[in-house]
């Protein structure tokens, strides 16, 4: 399993994703985003998955960010547009 960060542009993503989440039976994490990382509306969501499967948790217009966790290090993986 690995572990990813999804940062949101507003905290509606972030109910979003933690009620499909929540149905889904997910390993997760709702957190306040870590301070190296800035932006976002200031939670993020921490999943633990197998590497491919992160991407069935975008949120287009929602997610932001996208990071995989390495201790305490964050990987960039993508990058998303606020949608009108």
């Amino acid at each position: 399993m690995t572990e990813y960060l999804f940062l949101f542009h507003s905290t509606v993503g972030v109910v979003r994703m933690r009620k499909a989440l929540q149905a889904a039976g997910a390993t997760f994490r709702v957190k306040d985003i870590p301070r190296q990382l800035r932006g976002g509306c200031g939670l993020c969501i921490y999943l633990s998955c197998e590497p491919g499967e992160e991407q069935k948790w975008i949120l287009p217009g929602h997610t932001a960010t996208l990071f995989r966790v390495a201790g305490d290090d964050y990987q960039l993986l993508a990058q998303f547009p606020q949608q009108a």
